[in-house]
């Protein structure tokens, strides 16, 4: 009876034609196939009677072959797509304004990320995640591997910031986010993983981020953080372990105040008292930002000639951008972005698989750390920080991690009808 068995799936998965999906259909097939033959097996039928009449019960292999593949056929997030698309273009807005499409160097360069980062996208979007879900210490060991490799060979303090520069090339610690990114979902996952190795294993990442730079460490913890929390743990160790790390964190940032640089004391400093007299008159500081701000007025000053803004197409982006275009090309840019984390958001709720939701909500803590940091570092709620603004900020690293991080969304939701007893609506 087993090759009665067989021939009906074989007909059933002919029908099917996302190979990804024939694998799940079989699974659950054979499944189905199993109680129904049990019922009959129950009711006093023999072993060969019961199968039989376990296929027979099925139905048409060739219907539900055909009803299956539309069901399960893989779906592209033509919602994601555009908005991706649509913030990627933007980002050549404050190029644009400050003259710099004109010049070579940056155009090409831009371009470049441009392309890169959709195509990582895109190949990201084909590749099927879930085959990464039991490999979570492979990804880990990657992620320090890179991070050692990292604290050995980097050459360059840029803001504070290290990198390892290669030519015109600036390799970031940033780039190592993706790979805990996978090997936290991946451990949070089992509610068989251990906190002490979680302890353990996060310090140890945690002190060679520190190693390069306080922002990308700052995302790192934010990302890890909640991903705990959306994890199989118990909530109350949860909550007992992460207090202690952050009291940690405070008082090592009350140690680390006296050994840090005064560049670094500064941005802090003149966050706290913006009215102090050094503030105000030794470099750009938070009163003058405000001012800039304020006096883009709904259309923009068209010109910076009256005006130098530091790092206008990177850190300071958001700002160069508003004072350029306005407040409203500045609301309809934020609206673009935030349209992209409420997508991600949604599209997360609406999942019961663990290993996807942990993803998407890891995703969603990279993505929104940067938005909120670099905005609301202008708008005066944080201190100066080099946190880019996705998309908009002009630089390799940063675009490409964040194209990755929108190829998981379009991973995800492209086999959200091959995730089993998945109730995520069509939309």
């Amino acid at each position: 009876m087993d090759k009665r068995r067989n021939s009906f799936l074989e007909q059933v998965k002919s029908q099917i034609k996302s190979k990804e999906a024939r694998a799940l259909v079989s699974s659950e097939l054979h499944h189905h196939l199993n109680e129904v033959k049990a019922y009959w097996l129950q009711k006093g039928l023999s072993e060969d009677q019961a199968e039989e009449k376990a296929v027979t019960q099925m139905g048409n292999p060739v219907s539900i072959g055909q009803n299956l593949n539309r069901i399960h056929r893989p779906k592209i997030d033509w919602v994601t797509l555009m908005l991706f698309a649509a913030a990627l273009l933007l980002g050549f807005l404050p190029l644009l304004s400050q003259g710099y499409l004109n010049e070579n160097h940056f155009s090409t360069y831009k371009v470049g990320f441009v392309i890169l980062g959709g195509m990582i996208a895109l190949v990201t979007m084909f590749i099927d995640y879930r085959k990464f879900a039991n490999k979570g210490w492979l990804f880990y060991i990657l992620g320090i591997l890179f991070l050692v490799f990292f604290t050995r060979y980097f050459n360059t303090l840029v803001d504070g910031q290290a990198v390892l520069k290669i030519g015109s090339l600036k390799i970031e610690s940033l780039i190592a986010i993706p790979f805990f990114l996978l090997a936290w979902a991946g451990f949070f996952q089992s509610d068989r993983f251990k906190m002490w190795k979680f302890l353990l294993l996060f310090v140890l990442s945690s002190y060679f981020f520190l190693q390069f730079d306080v922002t990308t460490l700052f995302i790192y913890i934010a990302m890890t953080f909640t991903m705990i929390w959306w994890s199989k743990l118990k909530k109350q160790t949860i909550l007992i372990v992460l207090g202690s790390i952050s009291g940690l964190v405070a008082t090592w940032g009350v140690i680390g105040w006296m050994t840090v640089a005064y560049y670094q004391k500064y941005r802090v400093l003149s966050f706290l008292n913006p009215y102090n007299s050094e503030y105000l008159t030794s470099q750009f500081g938070l009163l003058k930002i405000h001012h800039l701000f304020m006096e883009a007025g709904w259309f923009g000053k068209h010109s910076f000639a009256d005006q130098f803004i530091p790092q206008a197409h990177t850190t300071f982006v958001f700002l160069s951008f508003t004072y350029y275009y306005g407040w409203l090309f500045a609301v309809i840019l934020l609206l673009v972005l935030s349209l992209v984390a409420m997508r991600i958001i949604f599209i997360s709720r609406t999942l019961n698989d663990t290993y996807s939701k942990l993803l998407l909500v890891g995703v969603m803590m990279i993505y929104i750390v940067q938005l909120i940091g670099n905005v609301g570092m202008i708008a005066g709620f944080f201190p100066m920080t080099n946190m880019s603004l996705p998309f908009i900020s002009y630089g390799l690293m940063p675009t490409l991690l964040n194209a990755f991080l929108i190829g998981i969304v379009l991973s995800v939701y492209r086999r959200k009808n091959l995730l089993p007893s998945n109730k995520l609506s069509s939309n």
